[in-house]
């Protein structure tokens, strides 16, 4: 190509003409993606006259994938990606010469997402304004951000500042955390847990139903109120046992022997372990996961990412029939069936000895299926649908004005009110 040029420009300069010039004067837009792929157009002059021939245009020292000839003053190009964010380079080559430029064509850094509040959503809210902190979210035409949440394309998004935007969140499934994705012509932010879909804006207990149509049930003791959480479709699982983990996650052991997180988008258990054996009753004790094992009668400790159940201590405890396992942050219970009276006893987590049993003093028909304190009080579901309070060191139960249904699992519900302390 260059051997070409010196005979070109020596031709027009017999003819008494002066020799084209070869210029680069703008980029439109002058900002672009980093990841590239859209489309600019480069103004000057010498593209087509005095056949140019075909334009070749760099880009911070790539070659453009399309470059289009619209008219002697303007390039039509499809933009390569760029390594960094930064001034780019603009190089354009044809029979004329070369045109270098710089100062003319930016890449943009992606957006990106640094912070959501709040950090919870109840999830059948239809109003609810969630604020994204960040970058990336108006300077340097950045253009018409679209927020995406779990799929589902969220309303009234506002971009107050390069730094700040708000939308309207859809509902959601409860108890999960959806991921968020931002999208305008700067590219794509994406923020893994963006917020958590809750049942409520206040503290709780979730009964994990035996129901085919209900998959748990969140029960406010405030109040007494309660609120359903319907299966999503597919859902079946059952759960002998939920433990919930410092990340804010449900844990879950199923009549199928089997024990792993429960993902709340499909209600199931996520890649779960085989146990070693049926676990009626699981709790967690500081980072300690602690549980019964029916099949063989033991108190234990559980390995929640292999299922591996060690025993603890030498005692067995009573058969058959279902068990509750909670603690209090001092005393850790345990209640197990019997001949004559269920009862109520203290063990202790590292040993596993077993004080007093203390007679559960309720009606012929209680049978507990699991149990967990909230605000210092115990809470036992029965298997005929009851839900009471306990008290361990009498085992005097008081019944509650509601009947939930058969639930074969109890877990505190928290409401996470600083996003800091979620990891």
């Amino acid at each position: 190509m260059r051997s070409l040029v010196p005979g070109f420009l020596i031709v027009l300069a017999a003819c008494g003409r002066e020799p084209t010039t070869l210029q680069i004067e703008r980029a439109i837009p002058a900002y672009a993606p980093v990841v590239g792929g859209t489309t600019i157009r480069i103004t000057g002059a010498g593209f087509a006259a005095d056949e140019a021939g075909p334009n070749r245009v760099m880009i911070a020292s790539r070659e453009a994938p399309l470059a289009r000839t619209v008219d002697d003053a303007t390039l039509e190009i499809v933009l390569p990606p760029a390594d960094q964010p930064g001034d780019a380079e603009v190089v354009v080559l044809n029979r004329h010469g070369n045109a270098r430029a710089t100062g003319i064509l930016r890449y943009s850094a992606a957006p990106a997402i640094d912070a959501v509040a709040p950090t919870d959503v109840v999830f059948s809210s239809t109003s609810t304004v969630v604020t994204l902190t960040g970058s990336g979210f108006f300077d340097e035409d950045a253009g018409t951000a679209s927020v995406v949440v779990d799929g589902q394309l969220a309303s009234d998004v506002v971009v107050t500042s390069d730094t700040s935007l708000t939308f309207i969140a859809p509902p959601g499934v409860a108890l999960v955390w959806p991921d968020l994705e931002l999208i305008n012509q700067r590219g794509t932010a994406t923020a893994q847990r963006g917020f958590r879909y809750t049942p409520s804006d206040r503290e709780g207990l979730l009964l994990f139903s035996v129901s085919s149509s209900q998959f748990a049930l969140f029960y406010d003791p405030t109040d007494h109120s309660t609120i359903p959480i319907p299966r999503v479709s597919g859902s079946s699982a059952r759960f002998t046992a939920v433990v919930r983990d410092d990340r804010g996650d449900y844990w879950g052991a199923d009549r199928s022997r089997r024990f792993g997180r429960i993902d709340m988008r499909t209600q199931r258990l996520a890649n779960p372990s085989a146990l070693q054996g049926w676990l009626p009753a699981v709790t967690r004790v500081g980072d300690e996961y602690l549980g019964v094992n029916r099949n063989v009668l033991r108190f234990g400790r559980l390995d929640p990412t292999t299922g591996a159940f060690t025993t603890i201590g030498d005692e067995a405890i009573p058969c058959c029939g279902s068990y509750g396992l909670a603690s209090d942050g001092t005393t850790l219970y345990f209640t197990a069936p019997s001949t004559t009276a269920p009862t109520i006893t203290p063990i202790d987590p590292t040993t596993g000895v077993t004080g007093t049993p203390v007679p559960i003093i309720a009606s012929a028909g209680f049978h507990v299926e699991d149990m967990r304190f909230f605000h210092g009080t115990l809470y036992v579901t029965s298997r005929d649908g009851t839900l009471v309070t306990l008290d361990p060191l009498t085992g005097v139960v008081t019944p509650l004005p509601v009947n939930l249904g058969r639930a074969n699992a109890i877990e505190v519900f928290e409401y996470a009110r600083d996003p800091a302390a979620i990891p």
